[in-house]
């Protein structure tokens, strides 16, 4: 069985339809009970208020950092859209909070209100997402193998620096050791 926790999953160049066009995935969890993952790249009309609203936080109460006003939110997919969770830049953190979890070395997630707090007054990036993606057992696998998905390094910079809409773009061309502009003549010769 292929690992990809804590990993990027990019959608491959020929997947022109449907809804991971262009998808760059965290993947969380990943093992025999199945998959769950974040959509990192599509971007929703929800702002950083109503996202702490989710947790139950007034911006009024919290003392928003200057930096909190940069935060991007995103629709991490189509599973549970109401729940919001938290991506946090772990390695500018010397204490996690405690509900807390890393997806990677250098990317926690958590969805506990007072830990969303202490991170957002910690001034370390974040990134919210709405929603999650699922996979059944074996479905991540199975779609790898197909080689519907290319699996990356995670990558903190495309997380929390890069503007969402770049996100895949960076993320594949940094994985076929690519620029830019040979990026478009790779989507079509598949085609």
């Amino acid at each position: 069985m292929q690992q990809p926790s804590g990993a990027f999953l990019l959608a491959a160049t020929g997947d022109t339809t449907g809804p991971h066009h262009e998808a760059l995935v965290l993947v969380a969890v990943h093992g025999d009970e199945g998959s769950l993952g974040f959509l990192l790249n599509r971007p929703t009309d929800r702002d950083l208020a109503t996202a702490l609203d989710r947790f139950g936080i007034e911006t009024r109460g919290i003392g928003l950092p200057p930096m909190a006003a940069a935060t991007q939110v995103c629709r991490g997919g189509g599973v549970r859209p109401d729940v919001a969770w938290l991506l946090y830049d772990a390695r500018r953190v010397d204490e996690h909070p405690e509900d807390s979890c890393l997806l990677s070395e250098s990317v926690g997630v958590t969805a506990s209100p007072d830990a969303v707090v202490q991170m957002i007054q910690s001034e370390t990036p974040l990134l919210f997402v709405f929603g999650h993606l699922t996979w059944e057992p074996g479905a991540l696998d199975h779609e790898i193998a197909q080689g519907r998905w290319v699996r990356t390094p995670v990558d903190p910079a495309l997380v929390f620096e890069e503007p969402m809409p770049a996100r895949w773009t960076e993320a594949i061309c940094g994985s076929l050791g690519v620029t830019r502009p040979w990026l478009g003549d790779a989507r079509f010769m598949n085609a």
